[in-house]
């Protein structure tokens, strides 16, 4: 049987995205769902939530169709090839499995003929660089030094339970939703709900975390051969707050206006998925996968 379909995850240690297509490099469809990371859920909640994940996105009755599939993850140092192998056991029998490092399937997700900067805004904030002929350049701020989330839950708090009364519902209601585990997205909605009341301080703490990210860039700009690089968003500070991102986006566009601007959720799961396909020394179609930013 031909082994048509080919697949790429990416896991955040919180959530797992996935891509699926074909052997020329078009993508068929893409998927969202829960961390496959079992150092932090266990293997068999991670295994769980693989299964779910592939039953959406390829189906469990075209397994046989499946001819690769790549892993990468962003802590990435602390899952081997060996232990993806006891996660998709039982799973992926007959398919090739395959890991790739996260800066480079970040990289190759955003499949471009100009340089690209993948800036990421979450449980880590940190960028990778890539010259169109070098080997991607990284720079990461570690997560105990400056943390994103983090950062945004302690700020957060902090304003609402020193606003007065006028927002002692909204402290309680985010911090219980926040035990139940819907921290930041529920953080992200809060912060821009406060921003466009006129918060002040709401702002500043945006304005403070696009500031950092966009230091990011500068930091990496010193590898620059020309000032009109690819620049990916992806992570769930970054992408899920409209303000920090309208902020991001403003202040690149000023610093370096000829860049082309992109959220890129799906691009480690993407380069993941080219990544399976090169496994099998199949060549894609780069014009199919120049523009695949959904």
């Amino acid at each position: 049987m031909e082994k048509k379909l080919f697949l790429g995850i990416a896991d955040s240690d919180r959530y797992a995205s996935v891509v699926l297509g074909d052997p020329s490099g078009k993508i068929i469809a893409t998927s969202v769902g829960g961390s496959v990371n079992h150092h932090h859920w266990g293997m068999e909640q991670a295994r769980a939530n693989l299964t779910r994940l592939i039953g959406e996105t390829v189906g469990l009755d075209n397994l046989a169709y499946l001819g690769g599939a790549c892993f990468t993850y962003k802590a990435d140092h602390a899952v081997a090839g060996r232990q993806v192998a006891d996660l998709v056991a039982g799973v992926l029998d007959g398919t090739q499995v395959t890991v790739e490092e996260f800066a480079r399937s970040s990289i190759l997700g955003m499949q471009d003929n100009r340089c690209r900067l993948f800036l990421a805004g979450g449980q880590l904030g940190f960028a990778i660089f890539k010259n169109t002929m070098e080997q991607p350049v990284q720079l990461r701020k570690e997560v105990l030094m400056w943390n994103p989330a983090l950062h945004l839950k302690a700020r957060l708090l902090e304003i609402l339970q020193t606003g007065g009364s006028q927002y002692q519902e909204e402290y309680f209601r985010v911090k219980s939703e926040i035990k139940g585990g819907k921290c930041i997205c529920t953080m992200t909605q809060t912060l821009d709900q406060l921003a466009k009341e006129g918060c002040e301080l709401a702002l500043a703490l945006a304005f403070d975390l696009a500031h950092s990210l966009v230091q990011l860039v500068m930091s990496l700009s010193v590898h620059f051969s020309r000032f009109d690089p690819m620049i990916g968003l992806y992570g769930q500070v970054l992408l899920g707050s409209s303000t920090v991102r309208s902020r991001v986006r403003h202040m690149l566009g000023l610093l370096f206006p000829e860049c082309r601007i992109v959220d890129a959720p799906f691009a480690p799961a993407k380069g993941a998925y080219l990544s399976s396909i090169r496994a099998r020394r199949l060549d894609f179609e780069q014009e199919v996968i120049s523009d695949v930013f959904t």
